[in-house]
């Protein structure tokens, strides 16, 4: 009896617990910040302390005082305003970021309580750290006539077509004259734009060349490389670079109740296993593929990891429930032992835009 009554007494104080934290919960008035997160790019350590600023205002009826700021860092420090804040009125977050010899991407953690909320809004500084080299000569083995490069090509990774991508390269003036990029780059393509900074880089002097690579100017999607030139001002020398860059296709989330709705790529294989066959003979397969959504399915872009690779598409859109062909021809010659192979398709299956076809045999 007396543990049963102990039981509805703990049941009890629970409730009143959680509907403590589910109060607290509701009763939790936050700032409107402009921004969360604040993204300040490459820093080279050798220009010093950055410094930004976060501002948000306050929509309650209630005044509201920033209380306390934690950072997960003793690299950033915050200078915030003390005063309480009556309704529409503005705080300001004065953020200084102070480089260490620590390099590559981060992102700070920067958290403001305020009197009536307790938990804290999180904001996030993040950007580049770029360290002075220790050995400049190392550092820089790449030359392109006096300039200095990490590497011997230039690789944007993955460009979503939504929004240009921007690529923050070191360089080093090896040179004994101040460098300057012309204005008129009529080399380079329309989907990508040049800068340097600082725009005037003197002998012996550290800068970068900062890349904006427009996936939807581009007009192609999946792995491509191309070589462009820059023009340097006051001079006939061009700078040559390899630039590399994987494109895909930028589709807004899908509901969970629009699932069914949009085009959908479906294949009859996707995991093909011819299993022995001979240097000396060509294979043939094909693939069934069906939209299964109600919306047409367009095939953008069909691609092989190997010229060995010959593929053939009855069409390039399918309609709702259809069904197409897609045959290729395998030609193993002068290939030995395991061999694997790929064929990927870019859609606008908005939930699997790029798909892939694994092909595996034994080659004998």
């Amino acid at each position: 009896m007396n543990k049963s009554k102990y039981t509805v007494i703990s049941v009890f104080l629970l409730l009143l617990l959680s509907l403590s934290i589910e109060a607290q919960t509701l009763d939790r008035k936050t700032l409107t910040w402009e921004r969360k997160t604040i993204n300040i790019g490459a820093v080279l350590e050798e220009n010093g302390p950055v410094d930004v600023e976060f501002y948000a205002v306050n929509l309650h009826e209630e005044k509201i005082a920033i209380t306390d700021i934690i950072t997960d860092c003793g690299c950033t420090t915050v200078d915030f305003t003390k005063d309480s804040l009556e309704n529409q009125k503005v705080a300001s977050l004065k953020v200084k970021f102070d480089p260490d010899h620590r390099g590559g991407e981060f992102s700070k953690v920067i958290i403001v309580r305020t009197t009536e909320d307790i938990y804290g809004d999180t904001l996030y500084l993040e950007g580049i750290n770029m360290p002075i080299p220790d050995n400049i000569e190392m550092a820089y083995p790449h030359r392109l006539g006096v300039l200095g490069f990490r590497l011997s090509s230039i690789n944007m990774g993955n460009v979503l077509t939504n929004e240009p991508k921007i690529k923050y390269i070191e360089v080093h003036n090896f040179g004994q004259d101040t460098i300057h990029l012309n204005k008129d780059q009529e080399h380079l393509p329309d989907h990508l734009q040049v800068r340097l900074e600082p725009e005037y880089l003197n002998p012996g002097e550290r800068g970068l060349m900062i890349f904006t690579y427009d996936g939807t100017l581009k007009g192609d999607l999946g792995y491509l490389e191309e070589s462009v030139a820059i023009k340097l001002e006051s001079s006939e020398e061009k700078i040559s670079l390899k630039l590399i860059a994987v494109v895909f296709e930028y589709f807004e989330p899908v509901p969970k109740s629009m699932e069914n709705l949009v085009p959908r790529l479906g294949f009859s294989e996707s995991d093909i296993d011819l299993k022995d066959i001979s240097s000396s003979r060509k294979v043939e397969r094909s693939v069934t593929l069906i939209n299964m959504g109600q919306e047409p399915l367009e095939i953008r872009k069909v691609v092989s990891n190997c010229p060995c690779l010959t593929i053939e598409l009855d069409e390039r859109r399918i309609e709702a429930g259809q069904r197409i062909q897609l045959k290729f021809e395998f030609d193993p010659k002068g290939r030995r032992g395991i061999d694997h192979k790929h064929i990927t398709l870019f859609t606008n299956d908005p939930i699997n835009p790029v798909r892939t076809i694994i092909i595996k045999s034994t080659i004998k």
